[in-house]
């Protein structure tokens, strides 16, 4: 008897205790918006990289909770020039990480809906921060046009 519950617990429990952090690693991985992810150095290193290549940043905070957060996450990876043109960070909001800290030094408002948007230049000065209900184009989508005419106005904006 007591040897079995021997051979149970190596086969069941032990692999669960050594292998958690490799757990949390792919857990992430399914996250757009990555709770456990270092916010301030995802943000300093768009920066380093946005001054290397003389782009503004773009910030989007948001979370997987928020569909308009998944859409717009959606929107700007499959837009390639915005990659082109922008150092792209995702900065995550939820119960999980509330990223209080950087999302106070962005100036982010605690009051507005999700996803915010923030333009940075590349020297980090904040050029606007803004929810997307203006680029909305119903209760389902952005708007394509608006939004590619937002991402465009701010990328020559100094």
């Amino acid at each position: 008897m007591k040897w079995s519950f021997l051979v149970i617990f190596l086969i069941v429990v032990a692999p669960k205790i050594s292998f958690s952090q490799e757990v949390k690693k792919l857990a992430d991985n399914k996250y757009l918006y990555k709770p456990h992810a270092d916010a301030k150095k995802q943000l300093n290193d768009a920066l380093i990289a946005a001054q290397k290549n003389h782009r503004h940043v773009l910030v989007v905070v948001g979370g997987d909770w928020s569909y308009w957060s998944r859409l717009m996450w959606a929107y700007t990876i499959k837009n390639h020039s915005w990659n082109k043109n922008y150092q792209l960070v995702y900065i995550n909001f939820s119960p999980a990480n509330k990223n209080e800290s950087i999302l106070t030094e962005l100036k982010v408002p605690k009051d507005s809906g999700y996803p915010i948007l923030v333009v940075l230049d590349e020297t980090g000065k904040n050029l606007i921060t803004t929810d997307t209900d203006n680029i909305k184009a119903d209760q389902t989508a952005y708007d394509e046009e608006l939004l590619t005419a937002f991402m465009e106005k701010w990328l020559t904006y100094k």
